[in-house]
């Protein structure tokens, strides 16, 4: 950990000054994992798109599941994505509440883009899947490591 005098401003006869402390990361550096989640999930989303429109029907179908796991078991792959040990914990309880509306448009695509008893199973699923994942914990990585 380290201090830094940053200075705010000046006055006519003395500098007004704030200590900060800064950890060996940077802020942005916690969120890595979601934005490499999030890039692969949307060239997948984008990926199933080009494939329905080109009525290429099993690379549709495999991409479609392979977004669902993404969506189910956001916060499980998350943790799997995560290189820093000490954010395990952080990375699996964000991806469990990411999933939650991942789940719920999953619901609405599975329903033909219309309202449906879906989009309520396939949260509850994901939330049933992230408690098992939380119950039958081996060390800080959940087991997934």
């Amino acid at each position: 950990m380290r201090l830094y005098r940053v200075f705010l401003f000046r006055n006519s006869h003395s500098y007004h000054s704030v200590l900060v402390r800064v950890t060996g990361t940077t802020m942005l550096a916690k969120y890595q994992t979601f934005f490499i989640y999030a890039l692969l999930f949307g060239f997948l989303f984008v990926l199933h798109i080009y494939f329905a429109a080109n009525n290429q029907d099993f690379l549709f179908q495999s991409v479609a599941i392979i977004i669902t796991v993404m969506s189910l078991c956001c916060g499980v792959i998350c943790v799997l994505l995560e290189s820093k040990d000490e954010q395990y914990d952080y990375v699996f309880k964000t991806g469990m509440i990411a999933s939650v509306p991942l789940c719920i448009g999953l619901g609405w695509a599975y329903n033909d883009m219309s309202v449906g008893f879906e989009m309520i199973i396939f949260p509850l699923i994901s939330i049933l899947i992230h408690y098992i994942t939380t119950i039958s914990r081996i060390g800080d990585t959940y087991g997934l490591k």
